[in-house]
Parts: structure tokens; sequence; C-alpha cells
């Protein structure tokens, strides 16, 4: 068994030794731990020699600024060959059984499918106090109607075996639409595969004022960024746009229920049958206020 951990880092000389010394300090040990430089100007760069010089299964080359997404992206696509591969963030604290829990999950289910498994995390501020342990995207849905909807859980819970990531790297995260990484993947396993959902804490999720990707424990925060949003219109449309280069990319392929969940959320805003059925398929629902706020968005040609 191989397993791989893949980082991105960019300026992350604050806590970037806190996380290198939680991968190495795993009870299940990586064979390699792959990282990418995007574009640093601090003293990441020394940090990861001196790291490097310590352990010779971490590995790590510079490259352009090209932001999380693509920086991931180019890891998944162009590291080697292994049985499972793990997204990992530069300023998190992993605990000791996260690599273990997961692969142990992961063992149990069918090889041949693309799987991927997420768990909760425990979110804390720049000091590792925890700061609201209630707080979590998971909406205890892994299904591919509500994977076009909404995002369960963080990149930096991830990990995925090699049929997944056979599967998503057919999607050029440099080329097509793509808000996020995470956001890719998460579907493209949903769409073929299985998306497991670990209620369980295995990770400490750093929150503080350089995150390049955050999740606040600030209800009225997180509720007035995602008005900032709507406002200026960073994600308008995110989830037809990705719906339609999903359709482009594996709509020859999938089954042909999916198919149509790809058209419907690709389309709706061009065809008023497909509208009334975003508007009224139980598939996207999830019995909670977000429902809400997916009608009200769906309504204005938003989604």
């Amino acid at each position: 068994m191989k397993l791989i951990v893949l980082m991105s880092t960019y300026n992350g000389e604050r806590y970037l030794r806190e996380q290198l010394d939680s991968l190495l300090n795993q009870e299940l040990q990586p064979d390699r731990i792959l990282i990418r430089d995007d574009g640093s100007s601090d003293s990441t760069l020394s940090i990861l020699e001196e790291y490097r010089n310590r352990d010779k299964r971490i590995e790590y080359f510079c490259g352009e600024n090209k932001g999380p997404a693509a920086s991931f992206y180019e890891l998944i696509r162009d590291c080697e060959e292994g049985d499972f591969y793990a997204l990992c963030d530069q300023d998190d604290v992993w605990m000791k059984d996260k690599l273990s829990v997961a692969v142990k999950t992961l063992e149990k289910e069918d090889k041949s499918l693309p799987l991927l498994y997420c768990s909760r995390y425990t979110l804390t501020d720049e000091k590792l106090n925890p700061i609201d342990s209630n707080v979590s995207s998971l909406y205890n849905y892994s299904d591919f109607p509500h994977s076009l909807i909404y995002h369960s859980a963080p990149g930096c819970t991830f990990v995925f075996n090699h049929e997944a990531r056979k599967k998503v790297v057919r999607y050029d995260m440099e080329k097509e639409y793509c808000l996020i990484h995470d956001a890719i993947i998460h579907k493209v396993v949903c769409m073929f595969g299985k998306m497991i959902l670990d209620p369980s804490s295995h990770m400490y999720y750093r929150q503080h004022g350089n995150n390049e990707i955050g999740m606040s424990a600030n209800k009225l925060k997180v509720f007035s960024g995602r008005i900032n949003r709507f406002l200026n219109g960073k994600i308008r449309n995110y989830r037809s746009r990705t719906a339609a280069a999903l359709l482009r990319i594996y709509g020859a392929e999938c089954s042909a229920e999916n198919r149509e969940l790809l058209l419907t959320v690709a389309f709706y805003q061009k065809d008023a049958k497909r509208k009334r059925q975003l508007l009224t398929d139980a598939r996207f629902r999830t019995g909670t206020v977000n429902d809400l706020f997916f009608w009200i968005l769906a309504l204005v040609n938003y989604i």
C-alpha cells in the first residue's frame, strides 16, 4: 500500500513547521510527502529544505503563483502513482490517527470505485484553541444531487483512492471553470463512486488572518460573507458553470440519471422546464434553512 500526502504552500512560514511535524508523527506513516510551493516570498522554501534534509520522504518543488485550485491540481496530476492520496493545507495540525482512520475506512470499500473519505474537523484559532466545536460544513449528504449544490467538507480532510484520482485529473482545473479544487473532487467522485463522511474530527483546522481558504466560527461573519460574495458576483453561477463543464467532460460516460441532473443544473436559466425541476426536485433538498437560500438563488438565476 502506497500513501502520498499532497501539500500546496504559499508564504506559510508561520505555521508550516507544526503541520510538517504532525505529518511526520502519524500512526500510519505516508510513503511520500509531495509539496508544491506556489511562489512564496517568505522563508517557506528554507523550511521545506530543512525538512527535506531531515526526511527523504519529503520532496518539494517551486512553481509560479497559480492559486490553491491550480496548485493542488498540478500536484494531483503530476504526482507518482499511489493507492491513496491525502490533501494537506500548510497551516493546520493533524491528529496522530488522521491517516490511519482514513485508510482503514477506504480499505473496507470496493476499490474498483472512485472513493473519497472526508471528516469533521476541530475549528481552532491561530494558537490551536478550539473556537466552536459545533461548526462543521458537513451536510450529511454524500450523494451526487446534493454535491451539485452543496460542498460537504474542506479539502484538507480529503483522502481518496487511485480510481478517484484517474477520474479527477481529466477535469483540467487550469482550463475549465473551477472555483476551488475540493469542490470538483467532491462532485466527480459522487458522480461515479462513493463519498464516505466520518462524523469524528481528526485534525485541527486553524483559522487566522492569512488563511487562503477558511471557515469562520462567527455565524454573523459567515452570513455577511455570503452576502458579500453574492453582491460582488464572485460565486455567481458557479454551480451551473461547473455542471456544464462536468457535462462536457463526463456526460457521455455517467449514468442517465446523473446526466439529467447535470443538464438541469447547467441549463436551468435557459429552460423553464428545467428551472421548475430544479426548484421542486426533492433530491436537491436538505430540510434545513439552506433550502431557502438555494430556492432564492435559483429564482434569481444565481445557482
